[in-house]
């Protein structure tokens, strides 16, 4: 009986991959650094270290535009394609389209699309990871998504293995794939992200997409509260999850709303992270629970 998995090993990351996160939420274990210090009634150990510095920067002026998901732009720009496509199925927001050698999922309220390659890889062909990811961000910012949209991107390669009872399993390289995160004035956008994937011999196989265009007004992207007033808030938060003890790093992200107007707005808040083993509550992921920044009403 044969099983096949996939797994994903880490390629070098690129110059441009400062501050760089992983391509999948997870938080790396809390070592507090510098900027330390602990709750007077619990068992905290913060690590301040990354909003040490607050948020001062304003909305871009160069955005994603709203028509991105328009599916002549997608076709165009994303997929790359002048093939005809004609639309299989809907699902609320979301159409699905397919063309001769395409398969397209468009959901503009959502702002995600899946595009996937019907044809697959040819035969493979040794490929340079930084040429593939040098490409991929040229096809999301021909589809429209601008530098100042583009945070952390990892580059890293899939393998296909495959298990045989009583037979050693030799990983066989699948894809380049390339994660292009979301960050506004460096911050991180949660949930937000591109995924791009090359095939063995190089050519665009897949692309995931959740990039919603944000709308010009309503953000809340910065605060004025002190790194003391946001420790003191995080200890409240984590008290209120039933967490009385262990490090916890803090850091800045914006968190999307869609509005009634179909545009996003992002606000300011500060993740909290524990450690996987630590705190009351133990998983096998690390813990990240929001901290309101907003000010007092």
């Amino acid at each position: 009986m044969k099983t096949q998995l996939i797994r994903f090993l880490t390629a070098l990351p690129l110059a441009t991959v400062l501050g760089c996160d992983s391509p999948v939420p997870v938080v790396e274990p809390v070592e507090p650094q510098t900027q330390v210090a602990s709750a007077t009634t619990t068992g905290f150990v913060f690590d301040t270290t990354l909003i040490a510095t607050p948020p001062t920067g304003g909305l871009p002026t160069d955005l994603l535009p709203g028509t991105a998901f328009n599916d002549s732009v997608l076709q165009g720009g994303l997929v790359g394609t002048t093939e005809t496509f004609t639309t299989t199925g809907t699902l609320g927001s979301r159409r699905d389209l397919e063309s001769r050698t395409w398969t397209l999922e468009n959901d503009p309220s959502e702002g995600q699309a899946l595009v996937l390659n019907k044809l697959g890889s040819g035969p493979a062909v040794p490929q340079e990871p930084a040429v593939m990811q040098r490409t991929a961000i040229a096809r999301l910012q021909r589809w429209g998504i601008p530098a100042s949209e583009v945070g952390p991107v990892l580059q890293v390669k899939s393998y296909l293995e495959t298990e045989e009872t009583g037979v050693a399993a030799v990983p066989e390289l699948h894809r380049y794939k390339t994660f292009v995160m979301r960050a506004i004035n460096g911050i991180r956008v949660q949930g937000h992200r591109a995924v791009v994937s090359h095939g063995v011999d190089g050519t665009f196989q897949r692309a995931l997409i959740s990039w919603p265009p944000l709308a010009r007004t309503g953000h809340l992207l910065r605060t004025r509260l002190s790194t003391a007033d946001i420790q003191q808030r995080a200890t409240a938060a984590l008290v209120a999850e039933g967490e009385t003890t262990g490090a916890v790093r803090l850091a800045w992200k914006y968190v999307p709303t869609r509005l009634v107007t179909g545009g996003w707005a992002l606000t300011l808040v500060v993740g909290a992270s524990m450690a996987a083993g630590t705190g009351t509550t133990h998983t096998e992921e690390p813990r990240v629970i929001d901290v309101d920044v907003s000010p007092v009403p």
